[in-house]
């Protein structure tokens, strides 16, 4: 896929996170080049630099805008939209008119959440982790304020149409728009990234420190040992399988997060953006938003700042498959406003078609451990976007970590 790099120059990402597509073969944008030259005339040889860093990741190719127009390759190979090829699964939709009493068991009502007391808060909680071990994806339904998050459309849609000093949204697949949060009010709010629920879910969920330190060929081959001992998430938490000292893991390479510090463990705040879908954009592919080092070692949570319907672009999971378990339908979470999904970024997902009238946004952040691999770089927003990130992160991660010394101490850890 091709992500623009600021303004100069066309950089073709070997994988991003979050919302972004993951791993997609480098070999195709290969392929392209190397065939091109017949296609486009004897003599032409497009100058691409392939880049792989320190752990063995190829970052991607760089190129000039005019040879990748030249070309046609256009940002993210071919839009990430769905085609012939992609497998067709039933749904089962949380809410609305076609709302499946079957997907009751991937939605936790949290409805007074702030006003309950500790135990019900907990149960809660408890319930959330639960699901989100077992299905890879839980919807935190009515969890925060309705009427507050009505109010972020607007400065959704004002903050992607207006020009932001440092900032560049980039083209995402099958004709969605992102960009990076300013580090600034209504979205550095309390109620919006310090909810005690998500912290303590995430928390208690990720326990994947597999990438902190090893190299991809490291982690591959650990991942076909979780693979055949049957995949179970509980694997991630035998000592031989936690951080790795060395470099890597004192100075994660390009690409990877440098989240924490090379002695913590667990989930630390890692970036935040807002994606806009306008109407017609077309189904995505069946993705994972990252392949190494497999589940529980990022989350994201979506924040839908536009109601979400059956058909205006939500998001469909796959239950179990962060566990390699594939059920043979898919979930298309579409609750009311105000409410959370919390998805692991190894559980296949995609996003659905927009047939409405209205552009759909939503808010998505991250948690990660050490060393994920990515593909984003700091400024892949814009040569501010590194300062907001880090702000952000100042900003929830001393609660965040009290989540994660808490499940520590009760873990025995």
């Amino acid at each position: 896929m091709l992500a623009v790099r600021h303004r100069w120059r066309w950089r073709a990402m070997a994988a991003c996170a979050g919302i972004c597509s993951v791993m997609m073969p480098i070999s195709r944008c290969r392929s392209f080049l190397n065939s091109s030259s017949s296609r486009s005339g004897r003599g032409f040889h497009p100058t691409a630099r392939h880049v792989v860093n320190e752990a063995g990741f190829e970052v991607g190719v760089t190129m000039s805008p005019e040879e990748a127009d030249r070309l046609g390759l256009k940002p993210f190979g071919d839009g990430g939209a769905e085609n012939e090829t992609s497998p067709r699964r039933p749904k089962l939709y949380t809410n609305g008119p076609c709302r499946s009493p079957a997907a009751a068991q991937f939605v936790v009502p949290c409805l007074g959440f702030e006003d309950a007391d500790e135990a019900e808060q907990r149960r809660m909680a408890t319930e959330a982790l639960e699901k989100m071990r077992r299905n890879g994806f839980v919807v935190l339904e009515s969890l925060l304020p309705t009427e507050w998050v009505r109010k972020l459309e607007a400065e959704a849609q004002a903050f992607l149409d207006l020009p932001q000093e440092g900032l560049i949204p980039q083209p995402l697949r099958a004709g969605r728009t992102e960009g990076h949060l300013a580090f600034t009010a209504p979205w550095a709010s309390d109620w919006l990234l310090k909810n005690d629920l998500i912290l303590e879910v995430v928390a208690g969920y990720m326990t994947n420190m597999l990438a902190a330190g090893r190299t991809q060929e490291e982690q591959q081959w650990a991942l076909v040992q979780w693979l055949t001992s049957g995949a179970s998430l509980d694997w991630f938490l035998l000592p031989e399988w936690g951080p790795k000292r060395g470099p890597l893991l004192d100075d994660p390479p390009a690409g990877c997060s440098d989240v924490g510090e090379r002695e913590d463990v667990g989930p630390f705040f890692g970036r935040i953006s807002l994606i806009r879908t306008p109407p017609g954009s077309e189904p995505q592919k069946h993705h994972r938003d990252i392949n190494f080092p497999g589940p529980a070692a990022q989350v994201t949570a979506q924040v839908a700042l536009t109601q979400l319907e059956a058909n205006n672009g939500p998001l469909a999971y796959v239950p179990g498959s962060h566990r390699m378990v594939m059920p043979g339908f898919e979930v298309v979470a579409n609750p009311p406003l105000g409410s959370v999904v919390l998805y692991d970024s190894f559980c296949e997902h995609r996003g659905i078609e927009h047939h409405g009238t209205k552009d759909r946004y939503a808010m998505y952040y991250e948690f990660e451990t050490r060393g994920v691999f990515s593909g984003y770089t700091a400024s892949h927003f814009g040569p501010s976007s590194g300062d907001h990130m880090k702000a952000f992160r100042a900003f929830v991660d001393p609660e965040l970590r009290k989540w994660v010394e808490r499940t520590l101490s009760a873990a025995g850890g």
